[in-house]
């Protein structure tokens, strides 16, 4: 893998950690996350893709797994505890993406953490 691309991909992934960080500001509860699903849906669809080609594999199943929850939730549905799931997960993808030691066990806990939420 080249320099070049590790620098374009990191720069990206940083930015879509942003745009999810920016809509989740403009989230109060449940349903502002479900109502916005779509926009971070975007963000961890890409993530989802790119992380693992840079070596950043844990960050791409924990995004894919999000993405995976986002793409099932409609406006108007409950998805009881969303809020509280993304402010604890949103800022441990972060740290994925800052800290190459990874907790793998920290990892599967918070992807179990979203498919139970999706249940």
């Amino acid at each position: 893998m080249s320099d070049e691309f590790l620098a374009v991909a990191t720069r990206e992934i940083g930015e879509d950690l942003a745009g999810l960080e920016a809509i989740f500001t403009i989230c109060k509860n449940d349903r502002d996350v479900i109502s916005n699903a779509d926009n971070f849906q975007k963000h961890t669809h890409k993530i989802r893709g790119l992380a693992p080609m840079m070596g950043k594999a844990s960050l791409g199943k924990i995004s894919g797994s999000l993405d995976t929850l986002l793409k099932t939730v409609l406006p108007g549905n409950d998805v009881d505890g969303i809020f509280d799931l993304l402010s604890e997960i949103l800022p441990f993808m972060k740290s994925l993406m800052a800290d190459d030691a990874c907790d793998f066990l920290a990892v599967e806990e918070k992807i179990s953490k979203i498919q139970n939420v999706s249940n």
